[in-house]
């Protein structure tokens, strides 16, 4: 039997990615979107502007979903700084209000690792958050009151905190596009920090760990990671090795105020939620790379 989700961020690097997995799983999905020329992929294409509550009820009283994947915010440009990021916790709110109204049962918000308060361990759920920017502030705020109106109105409420992304036609000022497609061009690239240690997860796996969260009846915060970490170096390596492209990259070791260390524990993900990772790195930065 089939089950209604509303999905909103389609168009962003995870949220273009869960259409499939959602697919596979059963789900009949519509998206709201503000653009006028969607693909023709099987999903029901909404036009709404998150931003107008009016729009915002009417695609709730249309499409009536049982569950609600929050994929929207903005994450270019000065988006760590931006006043935009209170209009997304008010329409977070907006989201679940109508939600509710029209019958919801299952929502997933997505969060950011950089709500935590960073350290040399992996970070775990309910370790302590010490959120620095705006960005993490509102995403850390949203959290906290979805999860209580969830609470209020019986809605089944999950929030999974992504680490660091990679994947497929990314903007080219972060690092995975920057580095394919600068050294692809013969250009220099110099990673300045090469010792940092991120968590690296793939979009696809990303979104294939949401639609598989979204799936279950798990409740509260999982880290959406992978567990492991890499240096800078070593991504970057990779990455220039794959191309034949190592006399390019130029990798320094300076001193920084950056967290040395920031890794997740993803128990909840794979024991919890039963999610097991579809690729490895080499694996996808090489479909990156094939695909362009």
């Amino acid at each position: 039997m089939s089950k209604k989700v509303l999905l909103t961020g389609v168009t962003g690097l995870v949220g273009k990615e869960v259409i499939q997995p959602l697919k596979d799983m059963g789900y009949e999905i519509s998206a709201l979107t503000i653009d006028e020329n969607n693909p023709d992929n099987g999903v029901d294409w909404i036009k709404c502007n998150l931003f107008d509550e009016l729009s915002v009820k009417e695609a709730f009283e249309k499409v009536k979903p049982e569950y609600l994947l929050n994929f929207a915010w903005a994450t270019t440009g000065d988006y760590l700084s931006s006043n935009i990021n209170f209009e997304f916790v008010k329409a977070g709110l907006n989201l679940l209000k109508y939600f509710k109204q029209n019958g919801g049962k299952r929502a997933v918000f997505v969060g950011t690792c950089f709500e935590f308060k960073f350290k040399d361990e992996k970070l775990k759920e309910y370790d302590e958050v010490n959120p620095q920017t705006v960005y993490a502030k509102c995403k850390n705020a949203l959290h906290n009151l979805a999860e209580a109106f969830c609470e209020q109105n019986e809605i089944s409420f999950g929030y999974g905190r992504i680490f660091y992304v990679y994947g497929h036609k990314e903007n080219e000022k972060r690092l995975t596009a920057h580095l394919i497609k600068t050294l692809s061009n013969n250009g220099i690239v110099t990673i300045n920090c090469g010792s940092l240690v991120k968590d690296y997860m793939f979009a696809k796996d990303i979104a294939g760990a949401f639609a598989k969260f979204l799936d279950s009846m798990v409740e509260g915060s999982v880290n959406i990671c992978t567990g492991e970490g890499v240096s800078l170096e070593e991504y970057s390596r990779k990455i220039a090795q794959k191309l034949g492209k190592e006399e390019y990259l130029v990798i320094k070791q300076e001193q920084n105020n950056q967290p040395p260390y920031i890794v997740g524990d993803n128990t909840r993900l794979s024991k919890e939620v039963g999610y097991k990772l579809q690729y490895t790195l080499d694996e996808a930065i090489d479909e990156i790379i094939e695909q362009g």
